[in-house]
């Protein structure tokens, strides 16, 4: 798909406004409108902006201005005419756009590391989800986490989350991060449910300086853990934040999933007459190459047993401010 499909990540609030109307509904809507292979919008736990704002589901105040992010797949010129047209109806947040299916490069144990994203509808008998999460676990990936769209579109068709409703065809992705070999051998076997899967280089890298980001905008730095995994007395996605939020980076966003794994650990997720939610849950960054040095440093000194933390360049970062 190298040169084929372009990847826009939105970052913004769920307060955020496009003239009168909300800012997510209209983002969806030009979505739909453009033509893109497929598109969802989810709903953050936790974030904040280049002004500092936290977002957070945590909070009764804050809780009706959780971070969104909207992501768009499609042919270059459908995505890039959807990126200018989200620049100029939006008043801040951030733009990120990327060519799927670029080349990898070896990490520094001479592996080829890839993030996959698995494209298809919640539940149901088409659902390509809970297999995909087997089936990477099966062959070695390293982590695989299920997140639930609020809205999107599937094959041309809008299709939005209700309240109350079994929302079977809302979009879901799963994203998996593993050697090359692994991700394979398990999209082999679980794929021909999917409605789309992509594939992205990442690095795993220990050492930020081995990491080559000729020609990158910026660099996404991205945590996987669980929203109870801690070292200490806070969950390690608020500390990573926190310490984000309190060093000047411009901004991150925590996505909970609903299913998934890390390292060696069995898959699991929402548990009936749990007292905590032992969740998958992916935080991400980013920032200029040089800055994002230190927060990978912070992504390592937060992380717990079994979480992965990985990079990827990023070659167009717009911030709206």
């Amino acid at each position: 798909m190298s040169g084929e499909l372009l990847q826009m990540r939105f970052h913004f609030g769920e307060r955020d406004r496009d003239g009168d109307g909300p800012l997510d509904a209209a983002v969806m809507d030009a979505c739909a409108r453009r033509g893109v292979r497929a598109a969802a919008l989810m709903r953050g736990v936790e974030g904040f902006g280049a002004k500092q704002r936290l977002r957070t589901d945590r909070l009764l105040s804050l809780s009706e201005d959780t971070p969104l992010v909207a992501v768009a797949v499609g042919e270059r010129e459908v995505v890039a005419g959807l990126a200018e047209e989200v620049r100029e109806m939006a008043a801040e947040g951030l733009i990120v756009v990327e060519e799927l299916g670029a080349p990898t490069t070896e990490d520094e144990d001479g592996s080829e590391r890839v993030k996959v994203t698995v494209w298809g509808p919640r539940t149901g008998p088409t659902s390509p989800h809970l297999e995909a999460v087997a089936a990477l676990r099966r062959h070695g990936a390293e982590s695989a986490t299920v997140v639930l769209g609020v809205d999107g579109v599937i094959d041309g068709e809008r299709r939005r989350a209700r309240f109350l409703a079994g929302n079977r065809g809302v979009p879901a992705l799963t994203v998996g991060v593993g050697r090359r070999a692994a991700i394979e051998a398990a999209l082999a076997e679980a794929d021909g449910a999917a409605h789309l899967v992509t594939v992205e280089p990442v690095v795993t890298y220990r050492r930020m300086a081995t990491l080559s980001h000729h020609g990158a905008a910026a660099i996404r730095v991205a945590l996987v853990t669980s929203e109870v995994a801690s070292r200490g007395p806070h969950p390690a996605y608020l500390e990573f934040i926190h310490q984000l939020r309190r060093e000047g980076a411009p901004g991150a966003t925590a996505q909970r999933g609903v299913w998934g794994f890390r390292g060696d650990g069995e898959p699991h997720g929402d548990r009936v007459l749990a007292l905590r939610r032992d969740v998958p849950l992916v935080v991400e960054v980013v920032d200029a190459p040089e800055r994002a040095a230190r927060w990978l440093e912070l992504a390592r000194d937060v992380a717990c047993e079994g979480d992965v933390v990985y990079v990827e360049t990023v070659p167009e970062a717009i911030t709206l401010v």
